[in-house]
């Protein structure tokens, strides 16, 4: 063989990385044309038997759940909040299996020490109450109206403060900064109004779903800032917790 042939040869030869790489990605799209096929046939599946809701809802799905893995390594846990046992936080639980709580829920937090470099958090689900459906006493536990109620009470206080300082502003000469803040104030009671109009009066908490969620999944809304189930309701759960899996 001829040295400038050999040479050619030589620089055509893949080398080992290259060749694994090159297998890696193939073996990747491979999977992913197949899973987005399985994906296709799903839809079309729900849509014959016009099931449009859960197509809906699964399509919304996908797009949250990918948005949440592209913005992963993004995801900056020290901005969010410190919880607390107790708090209420609303979450994305996402399209779930079966019997499984999926979409936007209102969870009470049960960890006792979160700290703001932790990515997870224990959460129990909470779903209104309805009318016509019995509830399994032994794995869930009627919160009555404390939700509820908690959120009017947080309106109430905040629509005096509102009140007070616009009395204040209406015996000054107008301030701008002052007129800007107190519409901020405003738009944030309508927030909080309108997240009470879509709640039903009484609230489950669905022990024995139990879970761990990335705190990607919470939605930040500073409406449930403040908004802590009293010692009461938590104590009934702990002893809930117990009967379901330690005792």
């Amino acid at each position: 063989m001829e040295q400038d042939e050999l040479n050619n040869t030589q620089e055509n030869k893949p080398i080992d990385g290259q060749t694994i790489i090159g297998e890696e990605k193939s073996e990747a799209i491979a999977h992913k044309n197949s899973a987005l096929k399985r994906l296709d046939a799903s839809f079309n599946k729900h849509i014959e038997l016009k099931e449009y809701k859960k197509s809906h809802l699964l399509a919304y799905w996908i797009k949250d759940f990918s948005d949440y893995h592209d913005d992963e390594n993004l995801f900056d846990t020290t901005t969010l909040k410190t919880f607390k046992r107790g708090d209420i936080v609303k979450v994305n639980l996402g399209f779930n299996v079966g019997t499984e709580l999926g979409g936007l829920h209102y969870c009470v937090v049960i960890n006792k020490n979160d700290n703001p470099y932790s990515g997870a958090l224990n959460i129990i689900p909470l779903s209104s109450a309805k009318e016509e459906k019995i509830y399994n006493e032994t794995t869930c536990i009627n919160l009555g109206d404390e939700l509820f109620l908690l959120l009017m009470n947080k309106y109430e206080n905040e629509s005096k403060n509102f009140q007070k300082k616009l009395d204040e502003l209406k015996n000054l000469d107008t301030n701008p900064l002052k007129v800007k803040i107190l519409l901020k104030q405003l738009d944030y009671l309508q927030k909080i109004k309108k997240e009470i109009t879509r709640m039903k009066h009484g609230s489950i908490a669905y022990i024995h779903q139990i879970t761990t969620i990335s705190k990607q999944r919470i939605f930040k809304t500073p409406i449930l800032s403040g908004i802590h189930l009293s010692d009461e309701s938590l104590d009934s759960i702990d002893e809930k917790i117990k009967k379901l899996f330690t005792k």
